[in-house]
């Protein structure tokens, strides 16, 4: 990573620091150790002591004080531990509950119906049909699997809570004690240490188990996470068509990294439901002995604003209802664009897609904003409840007495108080994240209630000696057809559906080591058929029966990995079959030219691959698996004529001559040397025989082949040698290529392969640079210096007022001003309490004003940084990674860090407010408080330098689970077709449980830091009461009880900054990786440049000259266009072609600057390219690209997202394209617009399009492709392999169109079927980056030698199928 990030990668290295103390340390070094030296999580392991004050963590915490902590010096975790242990548990408990909530749900349908269950008219099936089970099912399920920690940590809440609620009693005795000694009635010492020592380890007893409750919870809480993000994983895996439509991958996400973090907070503050109800009760009787009925008072105060904050915490529930879908909008935004980024590029959608980002988001953080608004007024109301609910009682009694009570009785009851403000406090927190979990609970009942795909009972499997590999009898097949209920976004209520209706009547028998080859027109059911015999359509009716192991290769899905494992996919590695697939695939050459060969990594999806190389590999993977029957869908339309035609003869012809290949094509070339061919008609029946059968008998068929001749003089070459017999390695080709002989091997560096970059980890403490951004973001026209001082103003005054209130409590009852009135101190009494909410209120808006919009703009900046950043970031990050910017951390911004950051700014001006007052009546403390500052930041420092690393791997470590999340998502259909899932399902919870080592030892650390600050706190307690008991100060009752209630809540205050402020710095680090995508990202060249830019009629001619071009697609790589020169005139058509990797789609990478060029000039119409706005550039450019991209949404918004032409334009655009008739579109245009989107015609502009365009197939997404190029009329047309996946008779009508609609623009047509470009004006022969021929059709073909004739040769080309001969 360049210099200009404060982010330092993670990379195992051997890291010293230099600390505090690290002059005290012994000089030693701590190896970093080996997988196979890590040792077991210690905790159970322990002694009593060591558990009890979490001093097990002393080993990882003396190395992290010594050097950086890395991964393996993490513990591994023990059984009990581990994700498959309460996976495991939870599946055992959530079949019973369900079958309970079942029994339930049937028992309320048969009442409904007047009916019992036993007499039901209506099936089991049919009852159970709409049952989801209930955010309550989820929920007992989880106390159920995690019942003894759940009750451990409640008993502990119970004993802590119970301790702080007897404190009040101790210091009561203690200032009566003071109060009798100073009247001269006590001597006794003794009795003042002894309430000394007592309420101090009354105080410890309260911290220790307060802690281990906490950590429990954590742990329930990570355990609950991880678990939840496993099954909700499998279950992903086994959802059906109306399981996949309901739950998209965009939701699915959003429950996994937005509820699921919620639920592992809410889980913390569960037993407190439980304890705070007991603890109150005892405060509550302390409360009535102390100062009667006067206290009943107070309390029926309590129970007023408990009732508020309930009110309030109910509206809270409505609003996080409404922002989860918002969110969930967001993230399915985000999703869509991401994942076409290089589509919004072509497009130059950058500032539309921003635009909609912005309008969602602005929806999002006003609803974050009144959501916090809320819970800050409820939280500032909690916070003085005390300090009122005191007031009212006092009144109340010096209305029924005339006087006040005794100082022992009155400040006994404001710790009372304190207590139960303390309780009801946690209650809104509790209440509030309760709130989140059931809506989380819910969400993922719902997901696990949803349909699965259930086998046919007449799709039979087996493994038997018989001559049929696949035999259909009376086959009905259809995609499911359901209604959107699903749609929150309330953008349309459409179904979604295609107009395919289905395959009919089939029956095919394959027999064993055939080779089958599938043909039809566009949009037939070609890959439908596929599906069917896989298992992956549904059955309506008939028999399958398959003999032996099927797999059916299809889009192609690539892993972020290395070539190899791509292949090998799990399986064993058998060098010598491996090296054979490789070369029947045609892979050895792209290795031997990859510096880490099959070792090299390849991008998230594959997105550093050409498409060639993408079919090639899951061609090779699909080989290797060496299952008995392969179903391949269309492998070869990516790869050009001499790789398709070495495929054929070593791989589908050789390799794989023995197995049972079934082979849908628009490769017309394949159907002479195919045993058969099934001919899929357009009305969902299929026809079999050979190519003089169905040429008799199908006239479809026959049409189909007039645009091939019948000797299928295509790109292929079928003259293949007879010898196919003998192995791959030997079959003897028509001519032997030179690279045949390539060993893939040689001079191969494995640490080359490396492209995706380390996740960036900053080490050591956050730069002030990222606080300062932060709010800088935040303060708006304020500065971050005009922000800090009104915070510090606004929390200054609430803290004086917070303080000053008891202190004038105390005024009160000693009398302090002789001659004053009663009214005068109840007066000044009354405004200080009336005062302290009201300015608590204010600067906790203040503060949260500041976040959320600090998250907003941090957020929008980052989009906005993605969408400009060049396209090499996107291919070597994974996406798992960038997408846990925009949800993870976005979330910690819009939540987490502003309710911590409230708790670390209170508790520190209540610590700074409480040592003033305690210096103005002690000043002895003055003499101490060094010494316990310096204790304090010794063990505050001693933990943050491991606390602080943890967390950062723990964010690391949990990115690769969101990693592995998002790409088992994307390639669900490659696993299932594998039967994979148990394999990911396992490299899941190994990806959870490392994650998991991480974030357990970082909750102990938390708890250990809690820990010894209740020492140092009790100590400090223990001290000020021994100074007011020994009357060194001479201190009256009433100040001795007004020191001891704010002495005792010091220790929760010093707990809660040192918590506040490391949960902070924590959550600071998704601010730091936010503001490293907002701020430091690389940016492409300039979007815009006013200076420079085109007139509006640029390109007027559509003149292109390449001028030494030189390119390389990131520093590090060779350069794959190497002094590249051609000028191509205007309107002129030129047709590029060469072997794959020859750098055929790099011209339309360099002219579309997607990346910059190293040396040499692009020219259009004169102009350098280079000197020009991206915009400028690209918004006069149109491409149909090689892997043709559809957006959730319709026809229209996949044409003209952002609404820019009329309908009546873009209804002309898909006539021009040929899709529609002009009859077609005036019946289309006739229809209601009420009508749903499954009676409308495939190609309607308001037809419903799934995520990704699946209810399309890829020949109709081309076409839509097509159809969206034509939209923007650009005197420039690239067409990157633009008709691979159509047929023949479909490119046809697309070259067609082309001559006709762009006759006079400048088309760059970069082709694997030659035919298609044979009749353009120019031919471009690329090779290694280079112009190889430049020159007319055919002149090159009749130039002897040349590399296009050698490419006719091979394709069957010849002169008869040139039309124009100069």
């Amino acid at each position: 990573m360049d210099d200009i990030t404060s982010l330092e990668l993670g990379n195992n290295e051997y890291l010293p620091q230099k600390r505090f103390l690290t002059f005290l340390m012994p000089k030693r070094e701590y190896p970093i150790p080996k997988e196979g030296e890590r040792k077991l999580h210690p905790e159970q392991s322990a002694n009593f002591l060591y558990k009890a004050f979490f001093w097990w963590l002393f080993p990882l915490m003396k190395v992290g004080y010594a050097r950086t902590l890395q991964p393996n010096d993490l513990w591994v975790l023990t059984d009990d531990l581990k994700v498959e242990h309460y996976t495991e548990l939870f599946y055992f408990y959530l079949e019973q509950i369900k079958l309970k909530s079942q029994g339930k749900h049937v028992e309320k349908k048969c009442k409904e119906r007047n009916e019992s269950v036993e007499k039901s008219s209506v099936g089991l099936e049919e009852d159970l049909k709409d049952f989801v089970l209930s955010k309550w099912d989820i929920a007992f399920v989880i106390f159920f699997t995690f019942k003894r920690t759940l009750v451990i940590g409640t008993i502990l809440a119970v004993i802590s809570l119970f301790a702080m609620a007897f404190t009040p009693l101790l210091t009561k005795y203690l200032i009566r004690y003071v109060e009798a000694r100073s009247l001269g009635l006590e001597s006794n010492v003794g009795k003042s240490i002894g309430y000394s020592i007592g309420l101090a380890l009354l105080m410890l007893l309260s911290g220790v188990t307060v802690n281990h409750y906490f950590y429990r919870g954590l742990l329930v809480g990570g355990s609950t996470k991880a678990l939840l993000t496993n099954a909700i994983l499998k279950k992903s895996l086994k959802l059906n068509a109306h399981g996949r439509h309901k739950f998209p991958t965009g939701k699915i996400t959003s429950i996994i990294t937005t509820d699921l973090a919620r639920i592992e907070i809410a889980l913390l503050f569960q037993p407190l439901i439980v304890a705070l109800p007991a603890a109150a009760i005892v405060a509550i009787v302390i409360l009535i002995v102390n100062i009667g009925v006067s206290a009943v008072i107070g309390i029926a105060a309590f129970i007023f604003f408990l009732g508020f904050i309930s009110l309030g915490a109910k509206k809270l529930f409505t609003y996080r209802d409404a922002v989860s879908k918002i969110t969930d909008k967001r993230v399915g935004l985000i999703k869509e664009i991401l994942n076409n980024l290089k589509m919004i590029k072509f497009y130059s959608w950058e500032q539309p897609y921003h635009k909609r980002m912005i309008q969602v988001r602005n929806q999002e953080v006003n609803m974050i904003l009144k959501i916090q608004t809320l819970r800050n007024v409820i939280y500032s109301l909690a916070m003085t409840l005390n300090g009122i609910s005191a007031m009212i009682a006092f009144l109340v009694l010096y209305a029924l007495k005339g006087k006040t009570a005794n100082p022992a009785n009155i400040f006994s009851s404001v710790s009372s108080f304190e207590m139960l403000s303390f309780f009801i406090f946690f209650l809104p927190q509790a209440l509030s994240t309760s709130a989140d979990m059931l809506m989380g609970f819910q969400r993922v009942g719902e997901l696990l209630s949803a349909p699965e795909e259930e086998s046919h009972e007449l799709y039979i499997t087996h493994d038997v000696q018989s001559e049929v590999a696949i035999n259909v009898t009376n086959g009905f097949f259809s995609w499911d057809n359901f209604e959107d209920g699903n749609n929150d976004d309330d953008e349309s209520d459409a179904k979604s559906d295609t107009t395919f209706k289905g395959l009919k009547n089939l029956n095919l028998t394959v027999k064993k080591g055939e080779f089958v080859v599938i043909t039809g027109l566009v949009g037939t059911g070609k890959s439908s058929l596929l599906n069917a015999l896989a298992g992956f359509m549904r059955c309506d009716s008939g028999e399958i029966e398959i003999n032996g192991s099927l797999l059916l290769c299809g889009t192609p899905w690539i892993q972020n990995n290395t070539i190899r494992e791509n292949i090998l996919f799990g399986s064993e590695f058998d060098q010598e079959f491996y090296d054979r697939v490789i070369y029947s695939c045609s892979l050895h050459v792209d290795l031997a030219n990859l510096p880490g060969g099959d070792f090299t990594e390849v991008g998230e999806r594959g997105i550093t691959l050409s498409g060639g190389q993408k079919a090639r590999i899951n061609l090779a993977r699909a080989v290797y698996s060496d299952k008995s029957i392969l179903l391949m869908d269309d492998v070869l339309s990516a790869v050009d004529s001499r790789v398709g035609k070495h495929i054929l003869n070593q791989c589908l012809l050789g390799l794989l001559k023995k197995k049972t290949r079934i082979l849908a094509t628009h490769q017309l070339a394949l159907i002479g040397k195919a045993d058969r061919i099934i001919f899929v008609n357009s009305d969902g029946t299929i026809d079999v025989g050979t190519m003089t059968g169905l040429s008799a008998s199908n006239s479809e068929f026959n049409k189909l082949m007039t645009f091939s001749k019948t000797e299928t003089d295509d790109e292929l070459d079928i003259n293949i040698d007879t010898e196919i017999e003998k192995d791959p390695f030997e079959v003897s080709l028509v001519e032997v290529d030179e690279d045949d002989n390539l060993d893939y091997k040689l001079n191969k560096d494995v640490s080359k392969g490396k492209i995706t970059s380390d996740e960036e980890r900053a080490i050591n403490q956050i730069t002030n640079e990222v606080y300062a951004n932060y709010i800088k973001y935040g303060s708006g026209k304020l500065s971050i210096w005009g922000f800090l001082i009104l915070l510090t103003l606004v929390l200054s005054i609430a803290t004086f007022c917070s303080i000053f209130t008891n202190t004038w409590l105390s005024f009160w009852i000693s009398q302090k001003f002789p001659g004053k009135s009663n009214g005068f101190y109840i007066g000044i009494y009354v405004m200080l309490n009336l005062l302290a909410p009201i300015f608590v209120t204010m600067s906790f808006i203040v503060l949260i004003t500041m976040t959320t919009i600090s998250a907003k703009n941090l957020h929008l900046k980052a989009i906005n940084n993605i969408l400009y950043t060049p396209m090499t970031f996107m291919d070597t990050t994974p996406m798992g990674r960038i997408l846990n910017r925009f949800t993870k951390d976005t979330d910690v911004l819009d939540n987490e860090i502003s309710e911590n950051l409230r708790f670390f700014c209170d508790s520190g001006a209540q610590i700074v407010g409480i040592l003033v007052l305690l210096i103005i009546y002690i000043p002895w403390v003055a003499c101490a408080l060094p010494v316990v500052a310096s204790i304090f930041i010794l063990i505050a420092n001693y933990y943050q330098a491991s606390n602080r690393e943890v967390k950062r791997l723990e964010a690391i470590l949990r990115s690769f689970v969101f990693n592995n999340v998002n790409e088992v998502l994307s390639g669900m259909g490659v696993i299932k077709a594998y039967r994979s899932q148990k394999r990911f399902a396992k490299i899941s919870d190994d990806l959870v449980n490392r994650a998991n080592e991480a974030a357990f030892v970082q909750f102990a650390n938390q708890r250990w830091i809690g820990i010894q600050l209740e020492i140092v706190a009790s100590c400090l307690v223990c001290l000020v009461s021994l100074l007011c008991c020994f009357k060194v100060f001479h201190l009256n009752a009433a100040s001795v009880g007004l020191l001891m209630t704010y002495a005792i809540s010091i220790s929760s205050q010093l707990s809660n900054l040192i918590r506040t402020f490391t949960e902070v710095e924590n959550y600071m680090n998704s601010a730091e990786r936010l503001c490293h995508y907002a701020l430091k990202l690389p940016h492409e060249a300039a979007y815009t440049i006013d200076s420079t830019e085109p007139p509006s009629s640029w390109p007027s001619e559509g003149a292109i000259e390449f001028d030494k071009v030189n390119m390389k697609y990131r520093p590090e790589l060779p350069l794959i266009l190497k002094d590249l020169s051609f000028i191509i005139s205007s309107s002129e058509k030129i047709g590029i072609c060469g072997r794959t990797g020859a750098g055929k789609s790099s011209i339309m990478t360099a002219l579309y600057r997607l990346s910059e060029l190293e040396s040499g000039r692009i020219l259009i119409d004169g102009i350098d390219i280079s000197t020009i706005g991206l915009k400028s550039l690209r918004s006069h450019l149109s491409i149909i690209p090689q892997d043709p991209v559809l957006f959730n949404g319709t026809i229209r918004s996949n044409l003209d997202p952002f609404g820019e032409h009329s309908d009546e334009w873009l209804w002309n655009s898909l006539r021009k394209s040929g899709i529609l008739t002009a009859t077609e579109i005036e019946e289309a245009q006739q229809l209601d617009k009420s009508t749903k989107s499954e009676n409308l015609p495939k190609f309607h502009l308001d037809k419903v399009v799934e995520s990704e365009g699946e209810n399309f197939s890829l020949g109709e997404r081309q076409l839509v492709s097509f159809a969206r190029a034509l939209v923007r009329e650009s005197k420039i047309l690239i067409l990157d392999e633009a008709t691979s996946s159509v047929d023949y008779e479909t490119d046809n009508k697309i070259q067609t169109a082309i001559a006709r609609e762009f006759s006079n623009c400048t088309i760059l047509c970069i082709a694997h079927r030659l035919k298609t470009i044979i009749n353009y004006d120019r031919i471009l022969v690329m090779d290694k980056g280079q112009t190889k021929e430049f020159d007319s059709p055919w002149k090159l073909f009749n130039t002897p030698g040349s590399l296009f004739r050698e490419m006719c040769n091979k394709s069957n080309i010849t002169a008869d199928d040139f039309v124009f001969r100069d």
